[in-house]
Parts: structure tokens; C-alpha cells; sequence
């Protein structure tokens, strides 16, 4: 039996769930491990846990992959087993696959089958088996589109393709879109500069596709570094999500926003690359890096938008990757900046989080 096991969530890997699992399923056959996320990919890293990246939504996975498996497992291990039973509806509905698919929530050790009544490999793990009653995700009335965002809790931060754009202030939630455009955030203190993020991002929201998520801020271990770094400074702005196209590849990363400063320098930490920080203070404590490569600092600015603006242009040439030393682009950066009198402060990493 061909296996296609999707693990969601880092704490599948740092509470050792997901090695107890797959031991369960070695007598059934092949087993593929694939993560989608960020920070399950992290995770597995730090494990030393083999894996499959796939550059793309989990739902694609299913679907891109029916023909290859015999049956689909998702494996989450999810802030509650709510939020992972949605997550796990999600991704069944949109792939549309045949397939059996399973899902063993490892949080609470309990399971959900799909499509289908019972499997051998439920049978065999042992886990509850659970049939969650989750209600629509998304409708419509007139012109206007609506999705609900499940298992949000007061205080967490609201993510819509990985941009913070409010706080969830009431566990309903609801999100308001029309002609593409997100014009109302139900249960949300909205911050309207996440807004503006999203929008220069993606200029047309597909409401029903979109990754949306509540988290209170991501959780971290002391990494130590595993992989080699590669040559060039790459470009990051404000998108913690590209931090992979260039790890291992580049030789140092200038990244722009605080909150994608902290995130790229704790994931780039295992490759032995330092960051240059663009920052003017405004992050949302998404992440606090907890492993900072010692050459790793950051320039306080007034606005780091308009400053990464001006370093993308004048400093790498609109270009995403630079081949050039870091310290002469650190030094053109900060010269830039004092032409456009942008520069406040410059710190280490370590001394700034």
C-alpha cells in the first residue's frame, strides 16, 4: 500500500507524535511524508526528520498526487483539536480526491475518516475515532462573499496569506469580501496597514482559496545549524513565506519588517546565514527568534516600507538575489538610508528582540 502522509503543524515534530504514528504504519506499506507549512518544514529540520517539501496548498497535494496513493493521512497536531478537524475538512473538500482520506488529529489522539466508514489503518493505529459537526466555511449573498474562520480565540493575531491584518477581538469571526477586495473583518480588530500589505500582495482575493489562519504567535525551539549556506544577499519583504526560495542558497538575507526579520533570521539560523534587518518597529511578535547567527543586526528606520522600497531599487537593482559581498551591501544600505534620512538606529539582532 502506497501511504501519502501530509504533516501540518511543527509540534507534530517537536512532541515526537508524528514518529509514533509513522511507526504504526511501517507494516502497511510505503509511507511518504510530505509538509507544505513553514514552520513544519523547520521543525522537521530541526529532527532530523526526512521529508518532502511541496510548493503548494495541501489540498494540491491530495489532488496532484491521487493516482500515485492508496489512501491520503493527514496528520496534525493543532493549537486545538477543532481548529485541526477544520484545517483537515478544508483540505479534504477542496482536493476533491476519490482516495481514502483519513485524518489523526495527535494532539488528542483521535481520528476522523472522510469519505469513508472504516480503513484498516484506523482500525490498526487505535485513536478515537471522532465525526466533528463543522459548518460552512464560505457562502454568498448578492455580490458579496463570506467566510467564517474557525476555532479563532480573543487575543490571537488574524493572518490572510501569511500578512497579520488584525486581532481577533470575539471567537466569530467572519471575513467580508467583494469583487475581490476584503471590505469588512467581523470579530477583528483591524489593522488597516496589514490591509494595505494584502492588497500591493495580492490585489484579488479568491476568498474561498486564500490560506487564512488565527495564531497567538509561533512557537520555537533552540535550533543549532544544520545545512551550509549558499553565495549572493537575497531580498525578503515582508513575506516570511519566501524564506525558503533562498535558504541555502544565498549568503546572507536582507529582510524587510520586523516580524519577517525575526522569522527569516531564526529559519536562516540553521543554514548559517545572517540577516539584515529593515525594521521600524511595528511587528506583531508573530515569532521571537530564539537561535540569532552572531553577524545578524538590524536598521531601526521611520518606515521600513518606504525603506525597502528604496534599498530594492538602489541597492539590489529590483533584483531578489544580489551577487555581491554582504558587508558592501550592508554599507550601501545604510548609506541609502541616511541619504533618504530614514536611518534611526543600528543594532544587533539579538539586542533589538
Amino acid at each position: 500500500m502506497m501511504i501519502c502522509t501530509l504533516v501540518h503543524g511543527a509540534e507534530s515534530f517537536h512532541s515526537g507524535s508524528i514518529s509514533r504514528l509513522i511507526e504504526r504504519l511501517k507494516d502497511f506499506g510505503k509511507v511518504r511524508l510530505f509538509v507544505t507549512g513553514t514552520m513544519a518544514r523547520t521543525a522537521s529540520i530541526d529532527r532530523d526528520f526526512s521529508v518532502e517539501v511541496f510548493q503548494g496548498q495541501p489540498s494540491e497535494l491530495l489532488r496532484q498526487n491521487e493516482s500515485d496513493f492508496d489512501v491520503f493521512l493527514i496528520a496534525s497536531h493543532s493549537k486545538s483539536p477543532e481548529s485541526g478537524y477544520s484545517f483537515g475538512k478544508i483540505v479534504f473538500r477542496r482536493s476533491g480526491v476519490k482516495k481514502p482520506v483519513l485524518q489523526f488529529e495527535l494532539s488528542n489522539e483521535t481520528a476522523v475518516l472522510w469519505n469513508c466508514s472504516s480503513h484498516p489503518i484506523a482500525e490498526s493505529v487505535g485513536f478515537r475515532i471522532v465525526h466533528p459537526k463543522i459548518g460552512e466555511f464560505t457562502w454568498r449573498e448578492g455580490k458579496k462573499e463570506f467566510r467564517r474562520v474557525s476555532a479563532a480565540e480573543a487575543g490571537e493575531l488574524l493572518l490572510i496569506d501569511g500578512i497579520v491584518v488584525g486581532r481577533v477581538k470575539d471567537h466569530e469571526v467572519v471575513i467580508v469580501a467583494e469583487d475581490g477586495e476584503i471590505k469588512d473583518l467581523v470579530g477583528v480588530e483591524v489593522k488597516k496597514h496589514g490591509l494595505e500589505k494584502l492588497k500591493r500582495k495580492k490585489p484579488q482575493i479568491e476568498l474561498e482559496k486564500v490560506k487564512i489562519c488565527t495564531l497567538k504567535g509561533f512557537k520555537v525551539v533552540e535550533g543549532s545549524v544544520k545545512r551550509s549556506r549558499g553565495l549572493g544577499v537575497a531580498f525578503i519583504d515582508h513575506c516570511g513565506d519566501e524564506i525558503y526560495d533562498f535558504a541555502g542558497k544565498c549568503g546572507a538575507a536582507v529582510c524587510v519588517g520586523d516580524d519577517t526579520t525575526a522569522i527569516s533570521a531564526e529559519i536562516l539560523f540553521r543554514f548559517d546565514t545572517p540577516v539584515l534587518g529593515i525594521v521600524d518597529g511595528d511587528g506583531d511578535f508573530l515569532l521571537r527568534p530564539a537561535s540569532i547567527h552572531p553577524e545578524s543586526e538590524v536598521f531601526v528606520t521611520k518606515h521600513d516600507d518606504l525603506a525597502g522600497e528604496i534599498v530594492f531599487r538602489e541597492v539590489f537593482r529590483c533584483r531578489n538575489l544580489l551577487a555581491e559581498d554582504f558587508g558592501e551591501v550592508k554599507r550601501k544600505t545604510e548609506e541609502i538610508l541616511r541619504i533618504n534620512s530614514l536611518l534611526v538606529a543600528k543594532r544587533s539582532l539579538a539586542d533589538y528582540t
